[in-house]
């Protein structure tokens, strides 16, 4: 049964960053806020256990009278956004290699950040020259505890004994290509290898294609694209489209992974088996042993240029896995301690933290929200007076 603290959780964006709430909230209790019907809509369905505790918002001035009301004293955010009410703890949503962690200065007001690993820790210290990280707390990816020890019971989608492929592509950037200009889908591979791997796979191995849960954002012809060649090819036997907020269940079950730019790539390694990446833009992507590069996971699996690679490459990987070394070494330095016993360190620093500032007055925390938003207010004309 979970304790009663009094925490809110804030899910903006994605039904993917619940489960990096989940063993908070079994464990401490607490309220989950957000405003977007379509997490509020999964979790509702999904998640029968959580409604008494899931709230939909119209938007954070809402949230923010809730958690007044509530006493709240910490909220827990997975994305870069702060509401400027009870003190803040970030736990993150993955270690990618996207550039949304060097550019978000924001990071640097949050009162708690619980860092998957080093890499992380890394790349903020050199970003934004922290000589004395004291609120930086190292304590793994609680969302692989399960996988990891070997908890996972999940049925196989599949049983006729072919080898497994998943493909997990990351969410496509719309209106990226002020951003990006050689990659009108951002760093998303599934507007050009998406129907190619199909048709590849389906033939010779099973396929499991989890899509990125911003589907619902745009691009609705790419998706149905892929129905139509599912159904095109009969292989509705051999290939399953999921949607869904927690992807290990789908890794544990699968022999080898093709992802692109992703965190689900550093997550993979989770499996110590073999990965490919698609290229979402072939002419202009390519490996790279910069750490502060967004195909810096690259190095750990062979890259698709051309649709000819795709059955070589699968074959190759699943006959021999070459990037086993470099892989660990990837995942050793991306995740503190993949043993399994992340949650309880996570919680084990929440707790201290909550401890700390659970006897702090109303008024004290009204003046100290109101300081970081002012401090935020300041960055946010920095900012745009450097533009």
């Amino acid at each position: 049964m979970k304790a009663d603290y009094k925490i809110a959780y804030w899910l903006r964006t994605d039904i993917q960053h619940f489960a990096h709430i989940r063993m908070i909230y079994e464990n401490l209790g607490g309220v989950i806020l957000t405003k977007n019907p379509v997490i509020y809509n999964y979790l509702h369905e999904e998640f029968p256990n959580l409604r008494s505790d899931l709230q939909l918002v119209k938007n954070s001035t809402v949230a923010k009278k809730i958690m007044n009301r509530m006493d709240i004293k910490l909220v827990v955010y997975t994305g870069f956004q702060l509401i400027f009410w009870g003190h803040s703890v970030q736990v993150f949503h993955g270690a990618s290699d996207k550039h949304y962690l060097l550019s978000n200065k924001r990071i640097l007001l949050y009162d708690l950040l619980l860092l998957p690993g080093q890499k992380h820790m890394d790349k903020i210290l050199s970003t934004y020259k922290l000589k004395h990280p004291e609120k930086f707390k190292l304590v793994g990816y609680p969302k692989f505890d399960k996988l990891v020890s070997g908890e996972i019971t999940a049925s196989p989608m599949f049983t006729n004994g072919r080898p497994t492929i998943l493909y997990a592509p990351t969410w496509i950037t719309e209106g990226s290509g002020s951003r990006l200009k050689f990659s009108l889908h951002g760093e998303s591979s599934l507007p050009l290898w998406g129907i190619r791997l199909i048709q590849a796979i389906a033939p010779r191995w099973n396929l499991i294609i989890k899509y990125h849960s911003r589907i619902y954002e745009c691009h609705k012809k790419i998706y149905h694209g892929i129905d139509k060649c599912i159904e095109d090819l009969g292989a509705e036997e051999t290939v399953k489209v999921v949607y869904d907020s927690d992807i290990t269940k789908y890794m544990n079950q699968s022999d080898l992974m093709i992802s692109d730019i992703s965190a689900v790539c550093y997550e993979w390694f989770h499996t110590d088996r073999p990965i490919l990446f698609a290229n979402p833009a072939p002419d202009h992507y390519r490996p790279s042993t910069d750490e502060l590069s967004n195909t810096y996971a690259w190095q750990a699996g062979d890259v698709l240029y051309k649709e000819e690679d795709i059955v070589p490459a699968i074959t190759g990987n699943l006959t021999l896995d070459k990037y086993k070394t470099i892989r660990n070494r990837l995942l050793d330095h991306s995740f503190y301690m993949p043993d399994g016993h992340a949650t309880e360190r996570q919680l084990s620093e929440i707790i201290k933290f909550y401890n700390k500032v659970d006897k702090h007055s109303r008024f004290r925390m009204v003046f100290h929200n109101l300081a970081v938003f002012i401090r935020d207010s300041i960055r946010h004309a920095m900012k745009k007076m450097e533009k």
